[in-house]
């Protein structure tokens, strides 16, 4: 969601504008700026569940966030974040630091800092309250200075980077808490792993695994070619790995995927407003290639036929699949 276009103000409300957004959205702190006459910036921001984006993109800027505002403040957040377009600065706690365009950074929000950028830059970032990844603060400062440390890192950048970048179709997806899910625990187990933490990281690298497959099959469940391979090769896991985690979680995987889908079609074909002219389609549009296969699973599962289900929405325009 579009929450700051300086465009659309005049200059001589763009800066207070840009102070009350990063403020509201990110974390109090106090903004100056390379060129104060000519600020230009573009905010969004985007929930997912567990996890929040907030993306700016920006004239040069420099967020100070005073000893004083952090004693005042409340801030949670922790916060991974890429810089994408210049080098930008960061400076707290007696670290004083330049990340390039794509290079990781973990930011406690609570603490002081001084982080900019000069020139048009931008630093796209991923929010996880400190209660969300149950790990003491100062496992998260030490795992900070340590982060490229962790062989989980390019992994974790990458997910952030494609998090972040995407937000906007993300967030649609229907996947969201699953993602923000993912997105905590994969920052959970960077942090342990960067801080040598390995009492937790066993812990933090199978429930990480467990979200992060989660979620990659709610982003492609519409997909008819969403198979075991391919939700493994996804994961960089083996198969016979993906089916034990599966057991672990007392689910079969194809029942898991199988019944998912069907909520979805369930939500489809009781909607106010149905996305599609016929349950074949509807069926079509949540994987499943066969209809008859989909209504007898449907109907397994509710009780009901699919033509049962959405005669629940009044003047109901949808057929029955051909047998």
């Amino acid at each position: 969601m579009l929450v700051l276009d300086t465009d659309s103000l005049s200059p001589r409300e763009r800066a207070e504008a840009f102070q009350a957004t990063v403020s509201g959205n990110c974390s109090a702190s106090m903004a100056s700026f390379e060129d104060p006459a000519s600020i230009r910036a573009r905010m969004t921001t985007y929930g997912f569940g567990r996890a929040k984006v907030f993306n700016i993109e920006a004239s040069g800027t420099t967020l100070r966030r005073t000893p004083r505002i952090a004693r005042a403040s409340d801030e949670s957040s922790i916060v991974l974040a890429l810089p994408m377009r210049t080098d930008n600065h960061l400076s707290w706690a007696r670290e004083d630091r330049m990340f390039g365009p794509r290079d990781l950074m973990l930011v406690d929000l609570s603490v002081p800092y001084v982080y900019g950028w000069t020139g048009t830059g931008a630093s796209y970032a991923l929010h996880v309250e400190v209660d969300h990844l149950g790990l003491p603060r100062d496992t998260i400062h030490r795992a900070a200075r340590e982060l490229r440390a962790s062989p989980l890192y390019d992994l974790v950048r990458d997910h952030v980077a494609r998090v972040t970048s995407q937000a906007g179709q993300l967030v649609d997806s229907g996947a969201a808490p699953e993602i923000g899910a993912a997105s905590a625990e994969l920052m959970r187990a960077l942090v342990t792993s960067a801080a040598a933490d390995g009492s937790r990281l066993r812990e933090a690298m199978h429930s990480s695994t467990q979200a992060r497959v989660q979620a990659y099959i709610r982003q492609h469940l519409r997909d008819p070619e969403l198979t075991p391979a391919r939700i493994a090769a996804a994961n960089a896991m083996s198969l016979r790995a993906l089916y034990k985690l599966y057991e672990t979680l007392g689910q079969s995987l194809e029942q898991s995927i199988i019944e998912q889908r069907l909520q979805g079609a369930r939500a489809d074909l009781t909607a106010a407003r149905p996305r599609y002219t016929s349950i074949a389609a509807t069926a079509r549009a949540w994987g499943f290639s066969n209809p008859s296969f989909f209504s007898s699973k449907f109907r397994e599962l509710f009780g009901v036929t699919p033509r049962q289900m959405a005669s629940t929405r009044p003047l109901t325009t949808l057929a029955e699949p051909h047998r």
